[in-house]
């Protein structure tokens, strides 16, 4: 569930009955002064998360991402019954029969992703792979017409024409094989690396007739058929500059009731401090902001650009190790006193590849971070 509901008072209360069990506060109180002293501002040390998680630990081989046997990460996305042409499909040429493929699109379901997304990315080696399975006994020469739509922008894909292999009668009824589209013989990096939230097609097939020599050739040609999908395999294999990806969800930190006895403003300091070994070969920045979706204004903003730091690569875009940090997000008194002004959070994360803007990196699945995060904080506690 992406948004968070966590109150202030939960976690202040969590934390002090974690410190009396630990005795993490640096600073002390004479408690039987309590009466007498209706004001503590103790600093709070706490060793709050670690851990230790891969990329398949997140995300599981299914469907749509799937790992290699080298464990490469890639995006599956599949479209069935783009071409199904029987005989009568057919015009009533001698030597050349010509069939429509009906137009049509696919929709790749990443609109709402692409929205959130702004930034330079190229993806180096996408396929795309058109199965199909033919009876047809005579050549047959497919052209076919794509083009990928996306944020106002139109790619064509610029195949040429190609020839399906055909089954050898008498002895095979039909074949199943695929034809593979690639870098090598269209412009399909510029069409994946659009990206295309459709994908539009059309196109032709033209049966070249040839003379029957045998009784068998002309039984099979009775109930011919060709069937064809489309695959389209984008492994995690790019260049990347400046990606950046914004979400804004609900304020989780606001006080909407008024009657926390601890709210946001109650904090001199509160600061979370980053230790992390990143194995990915992406660093990463990240910024918050508290926004009033009313008056349209940022209220203020904490800029965390050092998050992570990328792991080196080898010569063909392998992490060969791993990026050391050490950060901290300091949420200022600027910020907290700010949190009840905003009823939206906005959280924007920068993605940049180690190297330069051309160097190649690839996604494996068995890339991880450790990490570990403690938490100070330094509250007013008003006891009376």
């Amino acid at each position: 569930m992406r948004k968070i509901n966590i109150k202030i008072s939960f976690l202040f209360i969590s934390m002090i009955m974690f410190l009396c069990l630990t005795s993490c506060i640096k600073d002390t109180y004479n408690m039987s002064m309590l009466s007498k002293k209706a004001h503590l501002s103790p600093t709070l040390d706490i060793s709050a998360v670690k851990g230790d998680v891969s990329f398949s630990d997140v995300v599981k081989n299914n469907d749509t991402v799937i790992f290699d046997k080298d464990k490469l990460v890639i995006l599956v996305f599949k479209k069935d019954s783009v071409v199904d042409l029987k005989l009568s499909d057919f015009s009533k040429g001698t030597i050349l029969k010509t069939a429509t493929i009906v137009p049509s699109s696919y929709d790749l379901n990443i609109g709402d992703i692409l929205d959130h997304v702004t930034g330079e990315y190229r993806f180096l080696n996408p396929s795309i792979k058109f199965n199909y399975t033919n009876s047809f006994p005579d050549p047959i020469k497919i052209s076919l017409n794509v083009t990928g739509t996306g944020k106002g922008k139109t790619v064509a894909l610029n195949l040429a024409p190609f020839t399906l292999s055909k089954p050898t009668l008498p002895v095979q009824q039909e074949i199943s094989a695929s034809y593979v589209i690639d870098k090598n013989n269209s412009n399909l990096q510029d069409v994946i690396s659009l990206p295309p939230e459709t994908v539009n097609y059309s196109g032709s097939a033209v049966i070249t007739s040839t003379v029957k020599d045998s009784q068998a050739d002309n039984y099979a040609l009775s109930s011919n058929h060709l069937t064809g999908s489309l695959e389209i395999d984008v492994p995690m294999d790019l260049t990347l500059n400046n990606l950046q990806i914004t979400d804004t969800i609900d304020n989780f930190i606001k006080d909407n009731n008024n009657n926390d006895p601890l709210n946001p403003e109650s904090f001199q300091l509160l600061r979370i401090n980053i230790t992390a070994k990143n194995g990915f070969p992406l660093g990463v920045g990240l910024k918050m902001s508290l926004y009033n979706s009313s008056t349209n204004s940022v209220k203020s903003t904490i800029d965390a650009t050092g998050l992570l730091n990328p792991a080196p690569v080898d010569s063909n875009g392998k992490a060969n190790g791993v990026g050391e940090t050490s950060t901290s997000i300091e949420f200022t008194k600027d910020f907290l006193s700010n949190v009840n002004k905003a009823d939206k959070i906005i959280f924007r994360f920068t993605l940049n590849a180690t190297g330069n803007v051309t160097q190649e990196i690839k996604i494996y699945s068995d890339y991880r971070i450790n990490f570990h995060a403690a938490l100070v904080v330094k509250p007013d506690i008003n006891l009376k």
